[in-house]
């Protein structure tokens, strides 16, 4: 069997987001099995938070950027610079900043880990706080995420007129719809959690998820959005 195309998919949670709920409804007007709707509609969407760029814009941007870790790399531990300091220098010294923050600090950490062999000091205290670990914009993403679940389960007031068999059916994708949010936004919190110290098991205790669950689970959602 085929998979599904992309822009197809789209077009379904168009349509689903712009008012037409019921499954049956969104796989006639499409031409396809409610099966493809129900994927559409609880699929798990990448993350996608840095401005597209073109090659010559990044080439400035990580020119400029290993021009600021080597200037930081003939310093005393002590006094190199925390992450967003460098961010906020590369802003100051490019043309135009074409990424994130997010892109900025994955750049910077994966080099200091290369690096790592010779002595520095411990992460600046910035590096400690959510936005150091997580990125500044991921605050705004797991928001989003609920938003939306919230907006799913709003779904749920369904007219008492309707059919039996339609209004389950219409109950079932929008809670569906709302657990892959929910779910994706525990992810991100949890994987943010593992990188910042927290133990699995920590996380087990407040989750309520078997630790080995949820360590799969973080696995395989961070596979997802990296691959």
């Amino acid at each position: 069997m085929t998979e599904p195309d992309t822009e197809l998919l789209d077009a379904i949670r168009r349509d689903h987001h712009a008012g037409e709920r019921l499954p049956g409804s969104l796989a006639k007007r499409h031409g396809v099995d409610r099966q493809t709707v129900m994927e559409a509609l609880t699929t798990v969407l990448p993350i996608t938070l840095d401005i597209q760029a073109d090659e010559e814009e990044l080439a400035e941007v990580r020119q400029c950027l290993e021009t600021l870790l080597e200037e930081d790399r003939a310093k005393e531990p002590e006094q190199r610079r925390a992450v967003f300091e460098l961010y906020r220098e590369l802003t100051l010294r490019t043309s135009r900043c074409p990424v994130s923050y997010r892109w900025v600090w994955q750049y910077i950490t994966h080099d200091r880990a290369q690096h790592a062999g010779a002595p520095q000091a411990g992460p600046a205290p910035y590096e400690h706080t959510w936005a150091g670990a997580a990125g500044l914009d991921k605050a705004e993403f797991v928001t989003g995420l609920i938003i939306d679940a919230v907006r799913d389960l709003a779904g749920l007031a369904i007219e008492g007129a309707m059919p039996a068999a339609d209004g389950a059916e219409l109950g079932l994708v929008t809670l569906g719809a709302a657990r892959s949010r929910i779910d994706q936004a525990l992810s991100e919190l949890a994987l943010t959690g593992l990188i910042s110290g927290l133990t699995p098991a920590r996380m087990s205790t407040f989750t309520r998820i078997p630790e080995d669950d949820l360590v799969q689970r973080i696995e395989d959602y961070h596979r997802l959005m990296t691959t």
